[in-house]
């Protein structure tokens, strides 16, 4: 390779180096004290001029919560939008009144007997109900066990918090299982192994008694 043409990739990975950095929301300074060089030397590696190698490119990978393909130029880099964080807690004080209505019904409990179990009067029960006023996150675990509910009956599953959930889920899961089942599940040509054990475990017992009779057919 010419020393034009490595000149020429010495930059163009400084740059991506450069995109992940800002795409992590990490500065120059914390990306130099992971690799365990100088500020000076890591800027220098965002415009090409500091040779990194790469187990420092690993350690910036796993640090700065990117793929190695990133370097590479053949992954990009996604992340989720941005959640609208007053609208969703707006919108959330709503939700949070009706299910708190619903479930004062469901127990047949009345206002009054929520407002004592509070010590409030009924005007506050009304008004978390309606979601003008924001339920303290203590009122709502007294007000749970008044009427023998769960905290986690109010809990959104699905949008911004479902998915943060899973997504958290997922990798401790991910990160308990053997090197040998990672490599499995990260494999893109298992994808179709993994819809089909998703397909079987949908299935009623007899339909699994069905499929297992087949494959013996088959087999013998």
């Amino acid at each position: 390779m010419s020393d034009r043409e490595n000149s020429r990739r010495a930059k163009m990975l400084g740059v991506l180096i450069q995109d992940a950095r800002e795409f992590s929301g990490r500065t120059a300074d914390e990306c130099a004290e992971v690799v365990g060089i100088t500020p000076e030397q890591f800027e220098q590696a965002e415009k090409g001029g500091y040779d990194i190698s790469l187990p420092e490119l690993e350690a910036l990978a796993i640090f700065l919560g990117v793929p190695m393909g990133h370097f590479w130029g053949s992954e990009t880099l996604e992340s989720e939008p941005e959640p609208n964080y007053g609208q969703m807690i707006t919108l959330r004080h709503r939700v949070v009144g009706v299910i708190l209505r619903q479930l004062r019904l469901k127990s047949q409990k009345t206002h009054q007997e929520l407002a004592d179990a509070l010590g409030v009067d009924v005007a506050t029960i009304q008004s978390y109900e309606s979601g003008r006023t924001s339920v303290p996150y203590l009122h709502l675990e007294q007000l749970c066990r008044t009427m023998g509910a769960g905290v986690d009956q109010f809990m959104e599953n699905h949008g911004p918090l479902g998915r943060h959930e899973a997504a958290y889920r997922l990798r401790k899961q991910f990160n308990q299982m053997s090197p040998e089942m990672q490599a499995f599940l990260i494999n893109p040509v298992n994808i179709r192994y993994l819809e089909t054990a998703k397909k079987l475990s949908e299935m009623d017992v007899a339909k699994l008694r069905q499929v297992a009779e087949n494959i013996l057919d088959i087999t013998f």
